[in-house]
Protein backbone atom coordinates (compact mmCIF):
# COMPACT_ATOMS: atom_id res chain seq x y z
CA UNK A 1 0.00 0.00 0.00
CA UNK A 2 3.01 2.44 -1.05
CA UNK A 3 3.00 5.20 -3.29
CA UNK A 4 -0.43 6.23 -4.19
CA UNK A 5 -2.84 4.44 -2.38
CA UNK A 6 -5.51 1.97 -3.69
CA UNK A 7 -8.49 4.06 -3.97
CA UNK A 8 -11.83 3.04 -4.65
CA UNK A 9 -13.52 6.12 -5.60
CA UNK A 10 -17.39 5.62 -5.80
CA UNK A 11 -17.91 9.32 -7.14
CA UNK A 12 -16.78 12.88 -6.99
CA UNK A 13 -18.02 16.44 -7.61
CA UNK A 14 -15.04 17.27 -10.25
CA UNK A 15 -13.63 15.33 -13.19
CA UNK A 16 -10.80 13.03 -12.95
CA UNK A 17 -8.30 10.46 -13.85
CA UNK A 18 -8.82 7.47 -11.99
CA UNK A 19 -5.29 6.42 -11.74
CA UNK A 20 -4.14 10.35 -11.06
CA UNK A 21 -6.56 11.18 -8.60
CA UNK A 22 -4.15 10.58 -6.02
CA UNK A 23 -0.87 12.08 -8.06
CA UNK A 24 -1.81 15.95 -7.84
CA UNK A 25 1.04 16.05 -4.70
CA UNK A 26 3.86 14.87 -7.59
CA UNK A 27 2.75 18.50 -9.99
CA UNK A 28 3.66 21.76 -9.22
CA UNK A 29 1.24 23.71 -6.70
CA UNK A 30 -1.66 25.70 -8.30
CA UNK A 31 -2.73 27.85 -5.52
CA UNK A 32 -1.62 28.63 -1.87
CA UNK A 33 -3.52 26.56 0.24
CA UNK A 34 -5.30 23.12 0.40
CA UNK A 35 -7.91 22.06 3.09
CA UNK A 36 -8.38 18.53 3.67
CA UNK A 37 -11.45 17.70 5.22
CA UNK A 38 -11.79 13.65 6.30
CA UNK A 39 -15.69 13.18 6.62
CA UNK A 40 -17.34 10.40 7.76
CA UNK A 41 -21.11 10.39 8.61
CA UNK A 42 -20.81 14.28 8.78
CA UNK A 43 -24.20 15.62 7.11
CA UNK A 44 -25.00 17.46 10.12
CA UNK A 45 -21.25 19.40 11.28
CA UNK A 46 -19.87 19.35 7.91
CA UNK A 47 -22.00 22.65 7.59
CA UNK A 48 -20.74 25.07 9.96
CA UNK A 49 -17.19 23.95 9.45
CA UNK A 50 -17.33 24.70 5.83
CA UNK A 51 -19.36 28.42 6.66
CA UNK A 52 -16.59 29.21 8.86
CA UNK A 53 -13.74 28.21 6.73
CA UNK A 54 -14.63 30.16 3.95
CA UNK A 55 -15.22 33.39 6.07
CA UNK A 56 -11.68 33.29 7.10
CA UNK A 57 -10.29 32.19 3.68
CA UNK A 58 -12.56 34.79 1.89
CA UNK A 59 -10.95 37.60 4.50
CA UNK A 60 -7.57 35.92 3.88
CA UNK A 61 -8.31 36.88 0.11
CA UNK A 62 -9.59 40.17 0.12
CA UNK A 63 -6.50 41.09 2.21
CA UNK A 64 -3.72 39.84 -0.32
CA UNK A 65 -4.61 39.15 -3.87
CA UNK A 66 -2.13 36.48 -4.16
CA UNK A 67 -3.97 34.07 -1.86
CA UNK A 68 -5.96 31.17 -3.33
CA UNK A 69 -7.50 27.99 -1.76
CA UNK A 70 -9.02 24.93 -2.17
CA UNK A 71 -11.19 22.61 0.12
CA UNK A 72 -11.22 19.13 -0.58
CA UNK A 73 -13.64 17.06 1.51
CA UNK A 74 -12.99 13.09 1.36
CA UNK A 75 -16.18 11.19 2.19
CA UNK A 76 -14.69 8.43 4.24
CA UNK A 77 -17.94 5.83 2.78
CA UNK A 78 -20.39 7.28 4.91
CA UNK A 79 -23.79 6.01 5.40
CA UNK A 80 -25.81 9.68 5.86
CA UNK A 81 -25.62 12.31 3.32
CA UNK A 82 -22.11 13.60 3.89
CA UNK A 83 -21.37 13.89 0.13
CA UNK A 84 -24.73 15.27 -1.05
CA UNK A 85 -24.56 18.24 2.29
CA UNK A 86 -21.07 19.21 0.95
CA UNK A 87 -22.65 19.72 -2.53
CA UNK A 88 -25.82 21.03 -1.50
CA UNK A 89 -23.58 23.66 0.76
CA UNK A 90 -21.48 24.59 -2.37
CA UNK A 91 -24.49 25.22 -4.66
CA UNK A 92 -26.47 27.37 -1.82
CA UNK A 93 -23.21 29.73 -1.56
CA UNK A 94 -22.44 29.84 -5.08
CA UNK A 95 -19.08 30.17 -6.90
CA UNK A 96 -19.19 33.99 -6.40
CA UNK A 97 -19.53 33.00 -2.75
CA UNK A 98 -16.26 30.97 -3.09
CA UNK A 99 -14.12 33.60 -4.59
CA UNK A 100 -10.57 32.41 -5.19
CA UNK A 101 -11.59 29.27 -4.02
CA UNK A 102 -12.51 25.85 -5.11
CA UNK A 103 -14.30 23.18 -2.83
CA UNK A 104 -13.30 19.36 -4.48
CA UNK A 105 -15.78 16.56 -2.91
CA UNK A 106 -14.32 12.77 -3.25
CA UNK A 107 -16.45 9.80 -1.92
CA UNK A 108 -14.80 6.76 -0.80
CA UNK A 109 -16.74 3.56 -2.00
CA UNK A 110 -16.60 1.93 1.83
CA UNK A 111 -15.15 3.44 5.02
CA UNK A 112 -11.38 2.96 5.14
CA UNK A 113 -10.63 5.43 8.53
CA UNK A 114 -9.24 8.38 8.90
CA UNK A 115 -5.67 7.91 8.44
CA UNK A 116 -7.18 6.85 4.93
CA UNK A 117 -9.43 9.74 4.06
CA UNK A 118 -6.31 12.47 5.05
CA UNK A 119 -4.19 10.52 2.68
CA UNK A 120 -6.29 10.73 0.05
CA UNK A 121 -7.07 14.79 0.22
CA UNK A 122 -3.42 14.86 0.80
CA UNK A 123 -2.01 13.09 -2.48
CA UNK A 124 -5.02 15.04 -4.52
CA UNK A 125 -4.30 18.36 -2.98
CA UNK A 126 -2.64 21.11 -5.21
CA UNK A 127 -2.13 23.67 -2.57
CA UNK A 128 1.51 25.09 -1.74
CA UNK A 129 0.69 24.56 2.08
CA UNK A 130 -2.00 21.41 2.53
CA UNK A 131 -4.01 22.01 6.12
CA UNK A 132 -5.32 19.02 7.64
CA UNK A 133 -8.69 19.68 9.57
CA UNK A 134 -11.32 17.94 11.50
CA UNK A 135 -15.17 17.93 9.99
CA UNK A 136 -16.44 18.80 13.46
CA UNK A 137 -14.91 22.12 13.15
CA UNK A 138 -13.48 22.25 16.66
CA UNK A 139 -10.77 24.04 16.13
CA UNK A 140 -10.86 27.54 15.31
CA UNK A 141 -9.37 28.58 12.10
CA UNK A 142 -8.07 31.97 13.51
CA UNK A 143 -5.11 29.42 14.82
CA UNK A 144 -3.66 29.32 11.35
CA UNK A 145 -1.68 31.75 10.88
CA UNK A 146 -0.07 30.75 13.86
CA UNK A 147 0.91 27.84 12.32
CA UNK A 148 1.76 29.42 8.52
CA UNK A 149 4.12 31.80 11.00
CA UNK A 150 6.26 27.71 12.61
CA UNK A 151 6.27 26.96 8.79
CA UNK A 152 7.82 30.54 7.91
CA UNK A 153 10.35 30.10 10.73
CA UNK A 154 11.37 26.79 9.50
CA UNK A 155 9.42 24.11 10.76
CA UNK A 156 7.74 21.42 7.62
CA UNK A 157 4.96 20.80 9.99
CA UNK A 158 3.32 22.69 12.05
CA UNK A 159 0.87 20.06 14.59
CA UNK A 160 -2.76 22.75 16.87
CA UNK A 161 -1.91 21.54 19.82
CA UNK A 162 -4.06 21.43 23.15
CA UNK A 163 -1.39 20.48 25.58
CA UNK A 164 1.68 22.48 24.37
CA UNK A 165 1.84 26.10 26.04
CA UNK A 166 -1.78 24.94 27.98
CA UNK A 167 -2.05 28.32 29.68
CA UNK A 168 -1.96 29.99 26.66
CA UNK A 169 -4.66 27.25 24.74
CA UNK A 170 -8.39 27.11 25.42
CA UNK A 171 -9.64 23.61 25.55
CA UNK A 172 -13.08 22.20 26.83
CA UNK A 173 -13.77 18.35 26.51
CA UNK A 174 -15.30 15.55 28.53
CA UNK A 175 -13.12 14.36 31.83
CA UNK A 176 -13.05 10.90 30.36
CA UNK A 177 -11.63 12.35 27.08
CA UNK A 178 -8.89 14.08 28.96
CA UNK A 179 -7.80 11.29 31.26
CA UNK A 180 -7.89 9.20 27.67
CA UNK A 181 -5.43 11.48 26.08
CA UNK A 182 -3.24 11.73 29.02
CA UNK A 183 -2.73 7.93 29.41
CA UNK A 184 -2.26 7.71 25.32
CA UNK A 185 0.29 10.21 24.96
CA UNK A 186 2.08 8.40 27.75
CA UNK A 187 1.70 4.80 25.51
CA UNK A 188 3.44 7.25 22.56
CA UNK A 189 6.22 8.64 24.44
CA UNK A 190 7.10 5.46 26.13
CA UNK A 191 6.47 3.37 22.99
CA UNK A 192 7.92 5.71 19.91
CA UNK A 193 10.08 8.26 22.36
CA UNK A 194 8.43 11.22 20.47
CA UNK A 195 8.30 14.44 22.37
CA UNK A 196 5.42 15.67 20.44
CA UNK A 197 2.49 16.23 23.61
CA UNK A 198 -0.26 16.48 21.16
CA UNK A 199 -0.20 13.78 18.13
CA UNK A 200 -4.10 13.88 17.73
CA UNK A 201 -5.47 17.36 17.57
CA UNK A 202 -7.14 17.37 13.83
CA UNK A 203 -5.49 20.66 12.52
CA UNK A 204 -2.23 20.11 10.93
CA UNK A 205 -0.32 22.37 8.14
CA UNK A 206 2.59 21.01 5.83
CA UNK A 207 4.56 22.06 3.46
CA UNK A 208 3.70 20.85 0.17
CA UNK A 209 7.19 18.70 -0.12
CA UNK A 210 6.83 17.46 3.62
CA UNK A 211 2.81 16.32 2.61
CA UNK A 212 4.38 14.93 -0.34
CA UNK A 213 6.69 12.38 1.71
CA UNK A 214 5.08 11.86 4.69
CA UNK A 215 1.66 10.72 3.21
CA UNK A 216 3.22 8.94 0.00
CA UNK A 217 4.63 6.80 3.01
CA UNK A 218 1.62 6.48 5.61
CA UNK A 219 0.53 3.02 6.60
CA UNK A 220 -1.77 3.16 9.06
CA UNK A 221 -5.13 4.13 7.94
CA UNK A 222 -7.34 4.57 10.78
CA UNK A 223 -7.40 7.23 14.11
CA UNK A 224 -3.38 6.56 14.75
CA UNK A 225 -1.83 7.87 11.68
CA UNK A 226 -0.94 11.03 13.37
CA UNK A 227 1.45 8.71 15.33
CA UNK A 228 3.14 7.37 12.29
CA UNK A 229 3.39 10.99 10.32
CA UNK A 230 5.49 11.87 13.60
CA UNK A 231 7.64 9.22 13.46
CA UNK A 232 7.98 9.59 9.26
CA UNK A 233 8.80 12.93 9.87
CA UNK A 234 11.80 11.72 12.37
CA UNK A 235 12.91 9.57 9.92
CA UNK A 236 12.56 12.04 7.13
CA UNK A 237 14.42 14.46 8.57
CA UNK A 238 11.37 16.77 9.29
CA UNK A 239 10.89 19.68 11.43
CA UNK A 240 7.60 19.78 13.43
CA UNK A 241 6.48 22.48 15.48
CA UNK A 242 3.59 22.38 18.31
CA UNK A 243 1.33 25.24 18.24
CA UNK A 244 -1.42 25.90 21.06
CA UNK A 245 -4.68 26.63 19.46
CA UNK A 246 -8.30 27.56 20.27
CA UNK A 247 -10.26 24.39 20.59
CA UNK A 248 -13.56 23.16 21.91
CA UNK A 249 -14.79 19.51 21.92
CA UNK A 250 -18.29 19.45 19.48
CA UNK A 251 -20.73 16.84 20.21
CA UNK A 252 -20.89 14.58 18.00
CA UNK A 253 -17.69 12.66 17.72
CA UNK A 254 -17.35 9.47 15.77
CA UNK A 255 -14.61 7.84 18.17
CA UNK A 256 -15.79 4.30 20.04
CA UNK A 257 -13.54 5.26 22.91
CA UNK A 258 -13.41 1.16 23.78
CA UNK A 259 -12.75 -0.11 20.63
CA UNK A 260 -11.12 2.51 19.14
CA UNK A 261 -8.50 2.86 21.97
CA UNK A 262 -7.73 -0.98 21.71
CA UNK A 263 -7.34 -0.19 17.66
CA UNK A 264 -4.86 2.33 18.40
CA UNK A 265 -2.60 0.97 20.76
CA UNK A 266 -2.16 -2.04 18.23
CA UNK A 267 -1.47 0.39 15.48
CA UNK A 268 0.92 2.12 17.80
CA UNK A 269 2.39 -0.97 18.44
CA UNK A 270 3.02 -1.89 15.00
CA UNK A 271 4.35 1.17 13.90
CA UNK A 272 7.28 0.38 17.00
CA UNK A 273 7.81 -3.10 16.02
CA UNK A 274 7.95 -2.63 11.69
CA UNK A 275 9.52 0.87 11.53
CA UNK A 276 12.51 -0.05 14.36
CA UNK A 277 12.85 -3.93 12.96
CA UNK A 278 13.44 -2.21 9.43
CA UNK A 279 10.08 -3.95 8.37
CA UNK A 280 8.17 -0.56 7.47
CA UNK A 281 10.34 2.53 5.86
CA UNK A 282 9.60 5.93 3.93
CA UNK A 283 9.10 5.79 0.44
CA UNK A 284 12.66 7.39 -1.38
CA UNK A 285 11.61 9.57 -4.39
CA UNK A 286 11.43 8.31 -7.53
CA UNK A 287 10.16 4.71 -6.15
Amino acid sequence: DRGSPDVAVERTSFSFDVSGVCRAILQKPKMSLSLVVPAFNEALRLKPMLQEAVAYLQQRAASDASFSYEIVVVDDGSSDETYGAALKWQQGVGSESLGKGDLRVIKLSRNRGKGFAVRVGALASRGERILMVDADGATSFSGLAALEQAIESGADVAFGSRHHLAEESTVRRAWYRTVLMRGFHVVVRLLIGSQVKDTQCGFKLFRRDAARRVFLSLHISRWAFDVEVVVLSAILGLRIVEVPVHWTEIAGSKLNVALDSLQMLRDIAAIRVYYFCGLWSPLLEGQ
